[in-house]
């Protein structure tokens, strides 16, 4: 719910944000999170990972969205086993950061055996642990039908 709200109260001057010094770090972890992602290596993915982080992906359905949660490790392992190749491109990064957390959203296309699946934005939410970026949490949009849309939001 956390991160829905904050998608939704995404201040503007969070994309100048993403250039400071300071907000570096943590979109390093979501890039090499995303590098391990695609190589489909689960060691080097939960390696970003904080212990017990979940994902939640909103689609958006007439009268009512579909929402579910499920254990970041779990989304590890089935992308890891899967026998396609998957690939999840991520651009537009946007970073804000408060002392020892972040958030860093991000719009993508899901791609399976180089087919676009399904595309939307990501927003990973990080803390520092033991002076290391760990993704703690993502929430994501999963949208099926005219992905320009999230280019042009």
């Amino acid at each position: 719910m956390i991160a829905a709200a904050l998608a939704a109260a995404w201040p503007a001057s969070a994309q100048d944000a993403s250039e400071t010094n300071d907000s570096e770090e943590p979109k390093q972890t979501v890039e090499l999170f995303m590098d391990a992602f695609s190589a489909q290596d689960a060691e080097a993915m939960r390696a970003h990972v904080v212990e017990g982080a979940s994902v939640t992906v909103i689609e958006e359905r007439a009268g009512a969205d579909r929402s579910r949660t499920v254990s970041l490790d779990d989304l590890i392992s089935n992308i890891a086993a899967s026998p396609a190749d998957l690939d999840e491109p991520v651009w537009g990064m946007a970073t804000l950061r408060s002392g020892p957390v972040a958030s860093v959203m991000t719009s993508y296309q899901f791609l399976i055996d180089g087919e676009l699946s399904h595309c939307g934005r990501n927003i990973f939410s990080l803390t520092r642990v033991d002076g290391e970026w760990k993704i703690a949490s993502i929430a994501y949009s999963h949208i099926e039908e005219d992905c320009r849309e999230v280019d042009e939001q």
